[in-house]
């Protein structure tokens, strides 16, 4: 597996772990610097980040299992 593609795959992890908390804190207590009252938009968007995250895991599981061959 190639430097670059961990770096590509710990950013990707990094700023969808970094985006969930903020939408966790939303979540928590409706607000966090920036208040998103709609919760269909919300919603969108934490569902999109989640996918983010799950891409940039499998992205990441696969560049491992392919390493190891």
């Amino acid at each position: 597996m190639a430097i670059r593609d961990i770096i590509i795959d710990a950013t990707i992890i990094g700023m969808s772990a970094a985006l969930l908390w903020h939408f966790s804190n939303i979540w928590r207590y409706g607000q966090c610097l920036i208040q998103e009252p709609n919760i269909a938009i919300r919603s969108l968007e934490t569902a999109g980040i989640v996918a983010i995250l799950a891409l940039g895991i499998s992205k990441f599981m696969g560049d491992l299992k392919r390493g190891k061959k």
